[in-house]
This record gives C-alpha cells, sequence and structure tokens, in this order.
C-alpha cells in the first residue's frame, strides 16, 4: 500500500510539473506578441501633453506629475530614467519613440520614452482574461488529457496484473488450481502474487495429498474385505446353530454396508477430480425419462407409482447426458426412499434455462435444512431417527446429493429443494441455462 501512495504520488507531481511547464513554454513561444491599440497611442499621448505641457524643473517634478496623473486616471503610472534601461536590448526602440510591451502577473506594462526628456513612462493596464481564448483552452484540455494519459500508463500495468490475479482466483473458485501466476517484480502486486502462488502451490499438494489418501484408501479396504467375504463363504459350509447364522448374516450385512460405502467414496473422488470441460450435445429429455422409468419399474419393490410430465412438448435439453442421468438417478433414488405411493417428475423451461423437479407425496424437507442436505456426509433423516446404522434403507451415505450439486456446478445451474406443488412431500429441482458458457 505504502509503495503503491508513493510510486502514484511522486508519478503524478513530476508529471503535473513537467508537463504544466512543458505546455507553458509553448505557449510562451507561439503567443501572439502584444502591439499597442490605438487607445493605448491615445493614452500615451494624453499622459506626455499633460506632462511636457508643465515642464517641470527636475526629475523629482516630473515623479510627482506621473504620481498625480496616475491618480487622476485611476491607472498605474510610474517614471523611469532611461539610464534604468540602457542595459536592455529595447534601448534604441525606445530612443526611436517606439511603444513596448512586456507581460508582469497578469498585467502587460507599456513602455514609452517621454518626448525630449530621459525619462520612460511605465503604464500597468490589466491584461484581458487569456482563459478566454480557444487557443488557451485548448492548450487547457491537452493538460488535462495528458495528466490522464500518464496515470492510465500508470495504472496499465496494475489493472493488467489485476486481471490475471482475478482470472487465475476464478480458475481457484471453480474447484481448478491455478497455474503459477506470473508478474513483473517491479509490479506493485508482486507481493500479492507471491503470496497467491504459494498459496496455489500449498492447495495443489493438498489436492493431490487428498487424492491419494481416498484413492489409496478406498482400494485398499477391498482387499480386506474380499478375505473377509471368502472367510464368510468357508463358515457357510459348516453347520451352525440359529444364533451363530442370525450373527453371521449380520456380519454379511456389515461388510455389504462398507462395500457400498468404499463405491460411493471412489465415486465421489472421481467426480471431484473430474474437469470443467462437459461435452454438452443436444437431444430429448423425455426419452432418458422413459428409459429411468423402465428402470424403476424392474426394481420397484415397494409398487410406487412415477408419473412424468412433459410441459415443454418434447422440446430439446442441452447437456452432459451421462452426468443429468446421474442426477436424475439420485432424485429418483431419494424420492424413492420416502415416498408413500407416488413420485412425479416434471419438465419445463423458460427463454433462458432448463428445469427438472422430482417431487414425492413423502414428509418432506424443512425450510431451514434444504441446503444442508446437499453438504457431503449430511443425512439429514439419519440424524432425525437417530439411526444406529450407517447405509441404512433411508440413511444413505450423504454423498449422492453432493454429487448432484457437482454436477450442477459443472452446467453452471443450481440443484435445491423447493416448496411442493403437487404432492406435498420433497420437491427437488434442477436448473441450468439454454446457452452453454
Amino acid at each position: 500500500m505504502n509503495r503503491a501512495f508513493i510510486s502514484l504520488y511522486f508519478f503524478i507531481v513530476a508529471s503535473v510539473v513537467l508537463i504544466g511547464w512543458g505546455l507553458n513554454q509553448f505557449w510562451e513561444s507561439v503567443a501572439p506578441e502584444q502591439e499597442p491599440t490605438a487607445e493605448i497611442h491615445a493614452l500615451f499621448a494624453l499622459i506626455e501633453d499633460d506632462l511636457l505641457t508643465q515642464q517641470p524643473q527636475s526629475d523629482a517634478g516630473y515623479t510627482q506629475l506621473a504620481q498625480q496623473l496616475s491618480a487622476q486616471l485611476n491607472l498605474s503610472l510610474e517614471l523611469l530614467p532611461l539610464d534604468d534601461l540602457a542595459q536592455s536590448a529595447a534601448m534604441h526602440e525606445l530612443h526611436a519613440g517606439k511603444i513596448l510591451a512586456a507581460s508582469s502577473n497578469g498585467d502587460i506594462i507599456w513602455y514609452k520614452r517621454l518626448a525630449q526628456t530621459d525619462q520612460v513612462v511605465m503604464l500597468s493596464i490589466p491584461v484581458s482574461d487569456e482563459s478566454e481564448s480557444p487557443f488557451y483552452r485548448l492548450l487547457l484540455i491537452v493538460f488535462y488529457l495528458a495528466i490522464a494519459l500518464v496515470i492510465y500508463l500508470w495504472v496499465w500495468p496494475l489493472s493488467r496484473d489485476s486481471k490475471k490475479l482475478e482470472s487465475q482466483t476464478r480458475m481457484l473458485g471453480k474447484d481448478d488450481v491455478p497455474e503459477t501466476l506470473k508478474i513483473s517484480p517491479t509490479s506493485t502486486l508482486y507481493p500479492l502474487a507471491q503470496a497467491f502462488n504459494h498459496m496455489a502451490q500449498r492447495l495443489r499438494e493438498l489436492i493431490a495429498s487428498h487424492r491419494e489418501m481416498t484413492n489409496a484408501v478406498s482400494h485398499e479396504l477391498r482387499t480386506p474385505l474380499a478375505r473377509m467375504k471368502f472367510a464368510l463363504a468357508m463358515i457357510e459350509e459348516e453347520k451352525l446353530n440359529d444364533k451363530d447364522r442370525r450373527q453371521l448374516r449380520s456380519v454379511e450385512q456389515d461388510i455389504a454396508e462398507m462395500e457400498s460405502l468404499i463405491s460411493a467414496l471412489l465415486a465421489y473422488a472421481g467426480f471431484e477430480q473430474k474437469t470443467q470441460q462437459l461435452k454438452q450435445t443436444s437431444g430429448h429429455m423425455r426419452d432418458l425419462l422413459d428409459e429411468l422409468q423402465l428402470r424403476f419399474v424392474r426394481h420397484n419393490q415397494r409398487h410406487l407409482q412415477l408419473d412424468i410430465c412433459d410441459n415443454t412438448d418434447n422440446a430439446e435439453f442441452i447437456c452432459e447426458w451421462k452426468l443429468i442421468e446421474t442426477v436424475l438417478q439420485n432424485f429418483i433414488n431419494n424420492a424413492a426412499r420416502y415416498a408413500k405411493s407416488r413420485i412425479r417428475i416434471e419438465l419445463m423451461q423458460t427463454q433462458s434455462e432448463y428445469i427438472i423437479a422430482v417431487e414425492d407425496d413423502g414428509s418432506g424437507i424443512p425450510a431451514d435444512k434444504r441446503e444442508r442436505v446437499f453438504e457431503s456426509f449430511v443425512r439429514l433423516y439419519h440424524e432425525e431417527q437417530h439411526e444406529n446404522t450407517a447405509g441404512s434403507a433411508t440413511g444413505g451415505f450423504g454423498l449422492g446429493l453432493a454429487i448432484v450439486k457437482r454436477i450442477m456446478q459443472w452446467h453452471q445451474g443450481t440443484a435445491q429443494f423447493v416448496e411442493p406443488q403437487i404432492l406435498g412431500g420433497a420437491r427437488a429441482q434442477i436448473r441450468w441455462p439454454k446457452t452453454p458458457t
């Protein structure tokens, strides 16, 4: 902050001084020389006539008459000895009787030798406002534009480096690790860029460590589970009493749940590592829903009714179909856990968005907890019912909706639970823009 302030301050001050001095020199070199007007000639003639008529006997007398005349005419009038201008280049012109002009403190000073004397009349007249001159106004505009230009030249590198930092930060915000930010050491943002690069490097290390740990743990756990399943299969061949067989079934169920959890972890880790490059194509969403409906009927052990309402007249949707299929399958599975008898899928669209809603006739989700269910490992009904077994029929592992949220973020869309409209239970809704960004 101090470095930027000092740099900008001295840059502006130096620019104002140099540009102002340069334009002033230019103005003085091109400004037209003052020429005596008829009024000036007449005024000098009046002064000479008055002074010479009275013919004082000494220089002091001329000076006294000049003071009286200055008071009468309300002008700044003085008499100077001609010797005071002896070293001036205008000496010869004054001897010839010419009227000369000079500028001082906003006034024009006129000089003329008093005829047949060694006195010079010095008459000061306020000059007209130079700012009224079109050329002066033009120079003033040039001055301000030049100041704006030099400030822009100072700000431009800062803006350029800020855009680089913003671009890399946006990549970080989209769950991607940014590349090393390259900024010149002379830049004001160089310390910030160094800190950002250090943070990005640390994030790369943490993400790589997280991926390695997730994959290693998930894969390594499969080996002992496989050995346990083999051991259980061998035990089943032995003659067991009913109590031992029930315990054996309980162990088998625990192993199955552990395998399901490992599969869910691998799936979630895979979605975490997926890039943002979606391959979106157009197609009919109703065709996908018909396929999911047939799949649902084949595994519908509770005899639930699944209805599809297409309010788009079979319009084409643009998306990455495999990912949207994963989203809809998760919504249907969740609805099937809690629905009493019916599930309804509704297709909608606006001028700019596609919308799909899945609603059931279950107990629904409280409004204050609808956002939390999309967090990883959150099992809302499991918490409310105080279940003691992970991965139960209604508990799940809390990863399905987290995956849904991530997929919709890749589509630049949203996933949320909203107020029910038809069946009165939970209503899950996704929406994403028609034009891929």
